[in-house]
């Protein structure tokens, strides 16, 4: 088992080999464009690469998909392959303003690594989709079912709840539920309720929305960032408030990097080891983003783009995967752990602030991990996809914001 110490070490080392990588950040003004210009590394940063650092990191990525089967994890890889070529067929950028086909009513990887594919309609209607997916999968390995719901019918409830939230914040039903999402898995919309009884049902049902494609449940616990208040972490905001380092990113030609928004204030100096090493020149909290750009500002301090190789360099190919396949996050705090995506559309009320289009997953987190690296595990070309960076959790389930 790694130190914290040691953990700490892999987990900046990682940090230094991402690649610039493309993500959308939207601020105040026109959205900002992160570019994959390269950047030069005449001037590395201080804390030695060590191939025994690399080795453990390794070891404990390992550790953390050990409690899962090696014949499942290579058969939900081929499922999160599949699943993402099917997404990619009908020629949408996945998002929750994405319009999908009529038949389409989600998808996840079931407890047994295989793909499940909902669809919706009868008859001549049915045997036309189940041909298109045939078509496009070229195989035969998964698995439909009959739904009851479009994903269309889902993602517009969603937008439904979203609305009510953002316009009606005051509202004291609004602020009964601070967290909702669209489950694949049952093809429903679940809103959990902090007071739950059916007086309150009622009250939602009459003023936010009455639909049988929401089910309620008891609340789980209130949303927490996961920054810690401890002095002396990897990285800091002036405040001493805590955090992982996220994506090394360009934003107007100056290098920089992209951490959790919560982090810091705008303008408000990072550290690492002690050391200023920028401030925060942008950052947003609310919808689907919660970054902070971090403009560097100290010469000697400049991320790698490889460690030890490229072995173990995170790819800056962005994946977005269906619930059910098991992912990474790599934090300051727990270390390497992993989990499965539980909804890749949740929206969190966090500190009064609204935050949609969440992915939800059932890894390992910790106060002190929020901006930590989220990524997938590809086996069989050993790649790491890009998946967002790590901000908060409630009860056993952790969330994270998209890289776009």
């Amino acid at each position: 088992m790694l130190t914290h110490c040691g953990r700490m070490e892999i987990f900046m080392k990682l940090k230094q080999s991402i690649i610039a990588i493309v993500i959308s950040f939207l601020v105040l003004t026109p959205a900002v464009a992160y570019s994959t210009e390269n950047v030069s590394t005449s001037k590395i940063v201080t804390i030695k690469e060590r191939i025994s650092s690399d080795e453990a990191f390794l070891k404990e990525e390992q550790e953390s998909l050990s409690k899962y089967d090696s014949a499942f994890l290579a058969k939900q890889e081929n499922a999160y392959l599949n699943y993402e070529k099917l997404i990619k067929s009908f020629n949408i950028a996945k998002s929750v303003n994405s319009v999908y086909p009529e038949y389409y009513g989600g998808s996840y990887i079931d407890d047994n690594g295989d793909l499940v594919i909902y669809v919706k309609g009868e008859g001549i209607l049915k045997d036309s989709s189940l041909q298109n997916i045939s078509q496009v999968l070229e195989r035969k390995d998964f698995i439909i079912k009959n739904a009851k719901y479009s994903y269309n019918e889902l993602n517009s409830v969603m937008d439904t709840l979203n609305d009510f939230k953002l316009n009606n914040s005051k509202d004291a039903i609004a602020n009964n539920f601070n967290i909702y999402w669209l489950s694949d898995r049952d093809n429903n919309i679940v809103v959990e309720l902090n007071e739950m009884n059916e007086e309150q049902i009622e009250l939602f049902k009459k003023q936010v929305i009455d639909s049988p494609i929401i089910t309620f449940e008891k609340s789980s616990g209130t949303p927490v960032k996961e920054v810690d208040v401890n002095p002396g972490q990897k990285i800091s905001s002036a405040s001493n408030v805590d955090g992982s380092m996220g994506y090394r990113a360009k934003k107007d030609g100056v290098v920089g990097l992209v951490t959790a928004g919560h982090l810091a204030f705008l303008n408000e100096g990072i550290k690492v080891d002690g050391n200023n090493i920028g401030r925060v020149t942008a950052k947003q909290e609310s919808g689907s983003v919660d970054a902070a750009f971090v403009e560097i500002t100290y010469s000697g301090y400049t991320p790698t783009n490889t460690l030890n190789g490229t072995s173990n360099t995170l790819s800056t190919t962005i994946s977005q995967p269906g619930v059910g396949t098991v992912i990474n996050k790599l934090g300051f705090r727990t270390g390497a752990t992993s989990g499965k995506v539980l909804s890749t559309n949740v929206t969190v009320t966090l500190d009064t602030i609204l935050h949609t289009n969440l992915t939800s997953a059932d890894y390992s987190s910790d106060r002190g991990d929020s901006g930590g690296i989220v990524y997938s595990y590809i086996s069989a070309t050993n790649t790491r996809l890009t998946l967002g960076i790590h901000c908060a959790k409630v009860g056993s389930t952790s969330y994270y914001i998209k890289a776009q």
